[in-house]
Formats: structure tokens, C-alpha cells, sequence
């Protein structure tokens, strides 16, 4: 037993520094926005990143009459010959951002819903299998949805919100759940209500809660959708459920997410604040960089510091004991290509 001690410890000590070495860079050097991931588990039980989707703008910037390009690669992110690397497994269909995303139960594959494509939103649902494969899965959302909030919990994805086309001047005030264990049983939706009805919100579960705060509603000004941003938050579980105003510490909306949960709090990253809606893109420096975690009992929201980086619209995740962000928005328009990771403080694991 003394004889095998220095090399358990070396051998710890090489996992402790697998955890958190740096992650390389997304195989794009614009970075994308609005793509969707998973940390999966190989059958060896090694975790690895599939992500896939997003858009940008690869010929000229948004603010010089550039056109948004959603992609439709399928990467994998995974430990080889003793580093961390990307690489291509397939493709889906078409292009897709901005659809809602979740892990399937047993961690194999990732499941998307609905998103937004070149010529409009969509309503069907994919699996991505670890080797890349995609096949439907289940039925189709009820209508199109994209840019809703989303999460899942007890074996369901929930989808909150979204829009149901480009150019909505309204949200869609429901939520909607499928079984992912039974995928043929069709999404159960419900009646519609206000505190739904937001894009890009910041959704999250925990023991008996799903949590959703943030978000914009949609009206038209000028012919054209405009966002209001909100602050709220609201919450239902197993004991309550209800709405307050002053959920969150500022108005925030497309935060890096869904909601990541330890033990005792869900943790969100970044987003827009509004403070600068409507300005030229090539000024607007809108997006933050909190780390925001939200105690599962009380709501209450701590500001726990600030990511090395503005970041929004981007996957957030969980690998070991850290916080990754997939890409994403540093400013509207604007992408990077950086996995940024972040270790959860140990008081809250």
C-alpha cells in the first residue's frame, strides 16, 4: 500500500490538472453565438463537449450590411493523446442558433428543439448521438420556437417563451415540456400566461424549483420588434409559486445558460443588460461579465464576480467542478471563439 501512494497522488494530481487546464478555442476564430451544447460521457466514462449550430457574420460586420450565417457543423471537444481537442462529427440538417438544448437522461447524446434557421424558425427536434449521427427524436414542438429559455428537469426539457418567427412583435406566453423517456407522447403545453412570455430569458432548476427570471418581452415600434427588458423573476415548485419584481440586480437578458446547478445554487454568466439597446453596434458595449448565483430556497441572487469576458448568448456548462461558456456574443455582432472556464468556488459544489 506505501509503495502505490506516490503514484495515487500522481495520478491525482494529473486529473486535478486535466480539469483545469485551459479548453482551446472553438474551430472558428469568429466564435458563434446562440450554439448549442452538452458535456456528455463516453462509454469509457470520459466527459467531452458536443456542440453544434450558431451564427455570425464571416464576410463583413452586422453594421456594415453583413449577412448572419447559421452554421450546421457538429464538434466534439475531447481529451486526446493527452490534450484537449475538437473535432468534426457531422452535420445537421441545416443551419440552426438559438434552439433550446438539453442532455439526454443518460448523458449519450444531445437533444435539440426548434431554433432559428436562414429562412425562419423551426419547430423539429434532433438527436445527436456521440458519433455525431442525427436522427428525429420524438414529435415537433407545437409550433415554431426560438430564443425561448429552457432547462431540464426530472427527465423533461422545458421550453419557456421564445418567438415564433424573425420578425415577431410578440413572444409566446407558454410553456411546453416533453418526456424525453417517452419523446413519442408529444410536448405538453400550457394555458397561455404573461410570465412566460419572454426571449432569451434565464431559466433554471433546482430540487422541486424551475426558475425563470429576465428576458425581453417583444412590441413594434416603427413597424419593427423592440425589446423591453425586464428584472423580474419567477418560480414555481413543490410548496409555491409566484413573481418578484426585483428579482435580479439589473434588467438581463440572454445570459450564458441554461442555468448551471450545484448543491444549494443555480449559476448564470454574463448576458445583455439593455443599457445600451438600440445603439450602433460597432459602439455598444451592453454586454457583462457577473457571475450570478441564485440560492435555490431563499432566490436570493449574489454577484459573485466577473467572467474573464463579456459573454451572451452562449451554452453554459458544467465540466467536473467548472463553469465553461461555449463561444458566444462579446458585443452585438460580435463573437469569440474562446471556452472560457471558471472554477465553482467549493462552498457552493
Amino acid at each position: 500500500m506505501l509503495r502505490l501512494t506516490p503514484f495515487l497522488g500522481l495520478v491525482a494530481a494529473a486529473l486535478a490538472c486535466a480539469q483545469g487546464e485551459p479548453l482551446p478555442d472553438l474551430p472558428d476564430p469568429l466564435g458563434r453565438a446562440g450554439m448549442m451544447a452538452a458535456v456528455l460521457r463516453e462509454a469509457d466514462g470520459r466527459e467531452v463537449i458536443v456542440a453544434t449550430g450558431g451564427t455570425n457574420f464571416p464576410d463583413k460586420p452586422v453594421w456594415q450590411g453583413g449577412q448572419r450565417k447559421f452554421h450546421k457543423e457538429i464538434l466534439k471537444l475531447s481529451r486526446q493523446d493527452g490534450a484537449w481537442a475538437w473535432r468534426k462529427i457531422g452535420e445537421l440538417p441545416e443551419g440552426l442558433g438559438g434552439a433550446a438544448f438539453c442532455p439526454t437522461p443518460k448523458g449519450d447524446g444531445l437533444i435539440i428543439a426548434g431554433g432559428a434557421a436562414a429562412d425562419g424558425h423551426r419547430a423539429s427536434v434532433w438527436l445527436i448521438g456521440l458519433d455525431g449521427k442525427v436522427t428525429r427524436f420524438g414529435a415537433d414542438l407545437p409550433q415554431p420556437r426560438a430564443y425561448a429559455g429552457f432547462a431540464a428537469a426530472n427527465g423533461n426539457l422545458i421550453v419557456i417563451g421564445g418567438s415564433a418567427h424573425p420578425d415577431a412583435t410578440e413572444t409566446l406566453p407558454t410553456l411546453t415540456s416533453l418526456d424525453l423517456d417517452a419523446p413519442g407522447g408529444g410536448w405538453r403545453t400550457t394555458d397561455a400566461d404573461p410570465s412566460y412570455g419572454r426571449i432569451i430569458p434565464l431559466v433554471g432548476t433546482g430540487p422541486n424549483l424551475l426558475f425563470w427570471a429576465g428576458g425581453c418581452s417583444l412590441s413594434a415600434k416603427d413597424g419593427k420588434p423592440f425589446r423591453d427588458y425586464h428584472e423580474n423573476l419567477a418560480f414555481q415548485s413543490s410548496l409555491d409559486a409566484g413573481n418578484r419584481f426585483h428579482g435580479l440586480p439589473h434588467a438581463l437578458a440572454g445570459a450564458a445558460g441554461p442555468g448551471v446547478a450545484t448543491r444549494t445554487h443555480l449559476f448564470f454568466v454574463g448576458g445583455d443588460d439593455g443599457s445600451q439597446y438600440g445603439q450602433p453596434h460597432e459602439t455598444n458595449t451592453g454586454l457583462t461579465r457577473r457571475i450570478l448565483a441564485v440560492e435555490f430556497e431563499s432566490l436570493e441572487v449574489t454577484d459573485l464576480g466577473e467572467w474573464p469576458h463579456p459573454v451572451a448568448v452562449a451554452p453554459l456548462l458544467r465540466l467536473g467542478d467548472d463553469l465553461v461558456t461555449v463561444s458566444g456574443e462579446i458585443r452585438p455582432g460580435v463573437r469569440t471563439p474562446k471556452l472560457t472556464r471558471w472554477p465553482i468556488p467549493a462552498k457552493y459544489r
